[in-house]
């Protein structure tokens, strides 16, 4: 059964399953990607971004809405919280002022996001070849890999070490 964790009545517990969504979605991006499935790793690359801002937004809450007006607290109290797909950019600036390094990340996300459902459609595309698509998805790995621990050494613990191991043992050829 799916259990659904309130970020206000355990901020940290949600925080803890965020950052291990990240690092179970990469690890699946990069097995995907290591199949062939390009789509399905791009999906998985942004669904594991957007599981780190989530729960750096949560872990931050207090700090990001300080200075808000009362409508864009109400935004992150409500809905922005999740990290969701049309407010990425705003959440990266605001984080970014936190001194956390996710505006480029968010954005090559938001691209991947955009070929999983796109493809390379001349129309669409923000890819030309399938080695574009693979150099973002590598770019998330290893923002995974080297940013990850450090942005949530409070709450890391051992299955949390024991996931970026699994990440990084995948990345090895």
């Amino acid at each position: 059964m799916y259990e659904v964790l309130d970020y206000k009545k355990d901020p940290r517990s949600y925080v803890r399953a965020k950052v291990l969504e990240g690092l179970i979605e990469g690890r699946l991006a990069l097995e995907m990607l290591r199949k062939g499935f390009l789509t399905n790793s791009a999906s998985k690359a942004f669904i594991s971004v957007k599981a780190i801002v989530s729960a750096l937004v949560v872990k931050n809450l207090d700090r990001i809405i300080k200075d808000k007006p009362e409508k864009e607290r109400g935004w992150y109290e409500k809905v922005g919280y999740s990290a969701p797909t049309t407010g990425l950019i705003g959440i990266s600036y605001d984080l970014e002022r936190l001194g956390y390094d996710v505006g480029l990340i968010v954005r090559i996300a938001l691209t991947l996001h955009a070929f999983s459902y796109n493809g390379f459609d001349p129309n669409l595309a923000n890819h030309r070849n399938e080695e574009e698509v693979e150099k973002d998805i590598m770019s998330i790995i290893q923002f995974l890999t080297n940013n990850v621990k450090k942005y949530f050494e409070d709450t890391w613990n051992e299955e949390l070490e024991k996931e970026l191991k699994a990440l990084t043992t995948v990345q090895q050829p």
